[in-house]
This record gives structure tokens, sequence and C-alpha cells, in this order.
């Protein structure tokens, strides 16, 4: 399975303060704003062809969440996506259980978030402890 860590860029001081200020100005990560700006930077043929790359990895838990895609690129947020939140339960289910964190990367998402989500989902009692 292909790994969720990429080489790292260098980019301009200039551009990195920048980055900074509008990651404070629309409240997101570093990482977020600037996985945003290059997409949407990109080609449509460029995007085609990531996209294309990505589903040639058949059986890889990512899978999960490319329906959970929003028009614009973003992913929509885990409480949304009912794949993922039914994948949690199904995981959650299991003797022995996987980590809270094996879970995220099972479901492709933030291990934060999906943390969060199982706390709420236990104060809500849709899991048991």
């Amino acid at each position: 399975m292909p790994s969720t860590r990429y080489t790292r860029i260098e980019i301009t001081q200039e551009a990195y303060m920048g980055l900074e200020a509008e990651a404070v100005l629309q409240g997101k990560t570093l990482k977020k704003l600037a996985s945003d700006l290059i997409l949407s930077g990109i080609s449509a043929k460029a995007l085609n062809f990531v996209r294309l790359r990505s589903e040639s990895f058949p059986g890889d838990e990512a899978s999960l969440n490319r329906g959970a895609y929003e028009a614009g690129g973003q992913r929509s947020r885990i409480s949304d996506n009912q794949e993922a939140i039914q994948k949690i339960k199904d995981l959650w289910a299991q003797n022995p259980r996987p980590s809270r964190r094996e879970i995220a990367r099972i479901i492709d998402y933030p291990a934060s978030s999906t943390k969060y989500q199982i706390k709420n989902m236990l104060e809500r009692g849709e899991l048991r402890e």
C-alpha cells in the first residue's frame, strides 16, 4: 500500500509567511491550505492522472473515502461520511479491537478527528467501551 507521507518540498520564506498568514485567516492548517492551493492550481489533465493512478491500487483502505470528496476536491467531514461512521462501528466491534489510531489509518482520516468522533459516539451510546 502506498504511504501517506510524501517527500518534503522547500518554498521561499515569503511564500511560507504568506501561507502561514492565509492559513490563520482561513482557519486551516498549513498542510490543508497548501494541499488545497496546489490542487486548485494544477491542470485538469494532471488531476485526472492523479485520480486514475490512485484508483490503480485495488484493495487499499483509502478507497473508502474516494466517495467522500466533494466536487471541489475537499474531503467531507468525518461526521458527514456515513460509510466512514459505519466502518468505525464495524472495526470497534472486532475482537481484538484495533486501536483508535489504526482505525483512523484504515478509514483514511486524521487520528485526532477519528478519536474525537469515537469519543462522541461513545458519549451518545452508539459505541460501547
